[in-house]
């Protein structure tokens, strides 16, 4: 199973022993609800050294996890103070951590673009990935606003666009098109977006 999280296990044969480039990303094993630790525990636990983004498995076994921090600097403390020792944060379990990798994207039989899980993935500075920024429930209302919306279909998909109408011969906005305010629901996910880097 490949983690929810977007990040796995480095892979590490017998003759490279480097390990990956520190990132803000960690892959702890020894740890999880088959060994009797849950996502508060690890949460609880790592976060003695930094904010925790995510608490999420690693594969299938339950004994594994994927612990992301918002700084790298964060999982570097966390990786010295608890690799191969004894956590009193968890009931003294030694845990064996490793800085993580992304997945991998499965090639696809399509002549569809990979995704990217992280903004790392995409090298644009500037851009930042904030995962669950949406609750499920925010989720299904933002559908529901957009698909209430009338779609214009295209050869492979349909659409909708919103302010300028959009070119797809010069691949451009056309600023002379102008289609009206942007909806009510852009509005909601625009403050939701202000209040949180606040």
């Amino acid at each position: 199973m490949a983690a929810k999280s977007g990040f796995t296990r480095p892979r590490q044969r017998a003759e490279d022993s480097a390990s990956p480039t520190p990132s803000a990303v960690l892959y702890v094993a020894n740890c999880g609800p088959a060994v009797g630790v849950t996502d508060a525990d690890v949460r609880e636990a790592f976060g003695a050294f930094g904010e925790v983004a995510g608490v999420h498995a690693a594969d299938d076994s339950g004994a594994r996890v994927i612990v992301r921090f918002h700084e790298p600097a964060a999982a570097e403390a966390a990786m010295a103070a608890l690799h191969g020792r004894p956590c009193g944060g968890l009931a003294g379990r030694v845990l064996h951590i490793r800085y993580s990798v992304p997945v991998k994207p499965k090639a696809r039989a399509s002549s569809s673009l990979p995704v990217a899980v992280t903004a790392s993935e995409l090298g644009i500075p500037g851009i930042y990935m904030v995962e669950e920024f949406l609750t499920a429930a925010e989720e299904q209302e933002l559908l529901a606003a957009v698909d209430s919306r009338p779609w214009k279909s295209l050869a492979k998909r349909r659409v909708q666009h919103y302010g300028y109408e959009f070119l797809y011969e010069t691949r451009n906005v056309d600023s002379k098109q102008f289609l009206g305010e942007l909806p009510d629901f852009v509005s909601t996910v625009l403050q939701k977006i202000i209040s949180s880097l606040v």
